[in-house]
């Protein structure tokens, strides 16, 4: 039963899509007990508002009882006597056409189980949108109970999400932007003195063998990398580099005139950190998630470090 008010609803709602945006194509549709999405085609901004609208429209028609009538005709004259149907001609294989309309709505072809009223649906209702490439976007949905279900997970989200954020119902898409464009704007002012440190970095002298230790933030990976490598044309140059993002990257190096296995430095310095790495004997990377107390780890880890560099020969 599920599978048919589900069914049904994608119906209304492509069809009710398409009038508030009618350049839009129906790519396919998955219709699933555990998640039901279509994905579509499109080259503008689908906006909120638009398919806030289109999903209003869409309940309007459900609430309306419409019937639910199933059609069959000829292939050749399918266009004829259905001029609004949707359908692909190409994709169909046999002469007879079966056809699905949505009393005065919609007419599509299809093969699948549909209500006999658009009542039988209830409720309507997307509850995520994630743009799967330039032009294209992934919409799911939920029906009747599963979506009255849905709506009031998504009500406390949104109500625990304003007290959070201090601020009005109406305010709070303009907060989280304010909020982003702050955070852009601290993100850069710490890449700037993450690289003016990182372009000055000190090494440590540690029994005639500099090492360089540091945890950078900020940072981007190929500059991060593309400067240990330069540190390392130096003779007797030992390097261990954190760069915290989202995770953890590290980076261990030496110059070529020391005999040590980095690859076995980083993969136990990694797996403080749940991750793992890889590369070449005198230099080699990998990442890890950041943990709250990554700060006390990396101060144990440079300890180690300093006494492996002293123990080099």
């Amino acid at each position: 039963m599920q599978d048919k008010r589900a069914h049904t609803g994608e119906h209304i709602f492509f069809r009710s899509l398409s009038k508030v945006v009618p350049e839009v194509s129906l790519d396919k549709i998955s219709i699933k007990e555990e998640k039901n999405a279509l994905y579509i085609k499109y080259s503008g901004d689908l906006s909120w508002d638009k398919l806030l609208e289109a999903e209003k429209l869409t309940n309007m028609i459900i609430s309306e009882n419409r019937k639910v009538i199933v059609h069959n005709s000829k292939k050749d004259d399918v266009i004829t006597k259905f001029p609004d149907i949707r359908i692909k001609l190409d994709r169909i294989q046999t002469e007879e056409v079966r056809i699905i309309e949505v009393e005065n709505y919609d007419f599509a072809a299809c093969s699948g189980d549909h209500v006999d009223s658009t009542k039988e649906i209830d409720f309507f209702l997307l509850t995520k949108v994630n743009k799967t490439g330039e032009d294209s976007y992934r919409l799911e949905f939920e029906v009747a109970e599963k979506a009255k279900e849905e709506s009031l997970k998504l009500s406390k989200i949104a109500l625990a999400s304003m007290e959070i954020l201090q601020s009005a119902p109406e305010n709070v898409e303009r907060t989280i932007l304010n909020i982003l464009k702050d955070n852009e704007r601290y993100r850069q002012n710490i890449a700037e003195f993450s690289q003016k440190s990182f372009e000055s970095i000190c090494p440590k002298d540690i029994s005639g063998t500099k090492l360089y230790f540091e945890t950078l933030k900020g940072l981007d990976r190929k500059l991060v990398i593309k400067r240990a490598g330069e540190l390392l044309e130096q003779s007797k140059a030992f390097l261990v580099l954190f760069l915290i993002d989202e995770g953890i990257f590290v980076v261990c190096g030496r110059s070529l005139d020391i005999n040590y296995d980095m690859r076995t430095l980083l993969n136990s310095i990694l797996a403080k950190f749940g991750g793992r790495g890889g590369g070449r004997e005198n230099f080699a990377q990998g990442g890890g998630s950041l943990s709250d107390n990554y700060e006390t780890i990396i101060k144990e880890i440079e300890k180690e470090v300093e006494k492996i560099v002293s123990s080099l020969v």
